[in-house]
């Protein structure tokens, strides 16, 4: 074989086989990474206005990509990173109330969750996959707080959680 034949023929081995970790294998992720959960655990709601009531939590239990850092009592997840998410959030009902929960985007409802009132907590949940903007809102809200409201307590039965699918 030809001596520069052989050089490229070592030159190709040592990049496809080398140790983890030198230059030739190391991967740098180039996309974002988003994702948080969010708990509360008191109750919310049953007051005396009409207008939706947005469901502050206070807990972040994950926040990857740091969209919560120093935030009290996050709400609202502001969009940093265009993509597909996925969010997904649970709540329980008073005893002696229903539970209405809004899945908000720019305040436009996307969809809900109604958990029916009993002599025991109902409870509901539910999920949806978003295209967002830079900029764009999301929030949860509970509908009518004069008539529905969400019980919690320090099991964190209320939750939302927010996921980066994939960037756009």
């Amino acid at each position: 074989m030809a001596v520069w034949t052989l050089a490229v023929l070592f030159a190709v081995l040592q990049v496809t086989s080398g140790d983890i970790g030198s230059p030739a294998m190391v991967c740098t992720p180039t996309t974002p990474r988003v994702a948080f959960t969010l708990t509360r655990s008191t109750d919310l709601g049953v007051v005396s206005s009409t207008a939706d009531l947005t469901v502050t939590f206070d807990h972040v239990l994950t926040d990857v990509g740091g969209s919560f850092t120093d935030v009290t009592n996050p709400s609202v997840f502001n969009c940093q990173h265009p993509g597909v998410y996925q969010f997904s959030f649970s709540a329980l009902s008073l005893t002696d109330r229903s539970a209405f929960v809004k899945l908000m985007k720019n305040g436009q409802l996307q969809l809900a969750m109604w958990a029916g009132q009993s002599s025991f907590h109902g409870s509901g949940s539910n999920t949806a996959v978003l295209e967002l903007e830079q900029g764009d809102r999301v929030w949860l809200a509970i509908g009518k707080p004069d008539l529905y409201a969400i019980h919690s307590n320090s099991n964190h039965y209320v939750s939302f959680t927010g996921v980066l699918l994939y960037s756009t």
